[in-house]
Parts: structure tokens; C-alpha cells; sequence
């Protein structure tokens, strides 16, 4: 009885041991498979991520490339591209006119206005009048404008004093020689019906004078001019006014 129940016991113990290590085995199995199935989850995310990462690099290394060929692109590739330095300059050759082809108008120019810093003496029509301004005890400039009411609005003539070294020849296109002095000026311009006339002294000294007429309308102006030319030649200056 009792070996009976010793077997009994031993065959119990067994399958007892059987079933624990089969359990244990499935248990072991199954963390494995668990395990490798995430792993293998991990791997496919990294390797997803890691392959867009570098699809997206090769954009942007591909944009980047792309962009600074288009700079590139923008300048020249050629030395003949590039715009040469102008080494001379081309102007046209001033004109020389005689003051005797000039028609002068010395009609009713009876006042003189004189100014003794720089001994100047100019000569301006009858019924006109005039200021002038000093500037460091030297004649600066002198005006001159109509005051008889016949010229609305009045006509004025500006004589500047400035310095020699403002005079650029190249900047007129006719030139007059008079006894004292040289007289370079352009065309006269036009602006909102106001013309004008420039008329640069080049007197040899340290001042130069700059003589302006300015009259509105056309007609009148060229009227005017030649009583212009009759003041301007009336110009003196230095150490003897007459």
C-alpha cells in the first residue's frame, strides 16, 4: 500500500514538473517572440526616420546647389560682359564768335553803376535800378531789374563775382573775345516760359563774374538780347574803371 502510494506520488511529482518546465518554456518563447517583435518595430522606425532624413538633406543640399548656380548665372561669365571704363571723353569743339557779329543795343543805356572793392563799372538801362550785396568787404553780387512798369513781370540781369577756379570751359559751346576779358555761354533755356542766359567772365585774376539774364516770354527776350550783349561788353573792372 504504501509503495503503491509512493509511485502514485512520484508519477503526480512528475507531471507536475513536466507541466512547470512546459509553462516555464512557453513563458521563455513567448518574452522572446515579444521582444523581437518590438525590436523589429523599433528597427522599421529608425530606418523610416533615417531614410527621411536623408531624402530630405539631399533637397536641400540639391536646393542649395540650384540656388547658387542661379547667382552665378546672374554675372557675367565673360570679361566681355563687363562694361569697359571710358578712358577718354569725346566733346564738341567750342565755337569762337567775334563780338562785332553780335548786334548790340546800346539804346537808353545812360546809367553806370560802379563799385569800388574790385573797381567794376557796368552800364544798365534808364529806368531800371538796382542792390548789391558785399561779402567780406568785397563786392559778392549785383542786381539789376526794370522799375518803369513797362516789362510785367520785370525782366532782371544778376552780375555774380565768383572764383576762378569754378570755370570748366568744356561746359559752354561759344566763346567771344573782348578787350579785358574772355566770355564763354550756351544757348539760352527755357523754363515755364521764363528764359534764361548765362554768361561766364573769364577775366585772368582771381575773380571771374558770372553775368544772368532772366525775362518771361519769348518774344520779349530776344527782343531784349541785344541790349544784353551792349551791357555785358560795358563791363569793366581792375585799377582802372575807364
Amino acid at each position: 500500500m504504501n509503495k503503491q502510494d509512493s509511485e502514485t506520488d512520484n508519477i503526480f511529482e512528475n507531471k507536475n514538473w513536466i507541466r512547470n518546465f512546459s509553462i516555464s518554456i512557453f513563458l521563455h518563447l513567448l518574452f522572446v517572440a515579444v521582444f523581437v517583435f518590438f525590436y523589429g518595430m523599433k528597427d522599421d522606425r529608425g530606418k523610416i526616420n533615417s531614410l527621411f532624413f536623408t531624402i530630405d538633406t539631399k533637397e536641400f543640399s540639391t536646393t542649395k546647389q540650384d540656388l547658387v548656380e542661379e547667382r552665378h548665372d546672374d554675372y557675367p561669365t565673360n570679361e566681355q560682359e563687363f562694361p569697359k571704363e571710358q578712358t577718354s571723353e569725346t566733346f564738341d569743339e567750342i565755337k569762337t564768335i567775334s563780338f562785332s557779329d553780335i548786334v548790340a543795343d546800346t539804346t537808353n543805356l545812360d546809367q553806370v553803376y560802379t563799385e569800388p572793392t574790385l573797381n567794376v563799372s557796368i552800364k544798365y538801362p534808364k529806368g531800371w535800378t538796382f542792390i548789391d550785396q558785399n561779402k567780406k568787404k568785397k563786392l559778392d553780387g549785383v542786381t539789376f531789374w526794370a522799375s518803369d512798369g513797362i516789362y510785367n513781370p520785370p525782366p532782371y540781369i544778376h552780375l555774380e563775382v565768383v572764383s576762378n577756379d569754378m570755370f570748366i570751359e568744356k561746359r559752354f559751346s561759344y566763346k567771344m573775345e573782348l578787350e579785358k576779358y574772355q566770355a564763354f555761354y550756351n544757348e539760352p533755356e527755357e523754363m515755364q516760359g521764363y528764359f534764361s542766359q548765362i554768361i561766364y567772365i573769364r577775366t585772368g585774376n582771381d575773380e571771374d563774374f558770372r553775368l544772368k539774364l532772366m525775362m518771361k516770354g519769348k518774344t520779349e527776350f530776344y527782343t531784349f538780347q541785344p541790349k544784353f550783349w551792349a551791357i555785358l561788353k560795358s563791363l569793366n573792372f581792375g585799377s582802372s574803371l575807364f
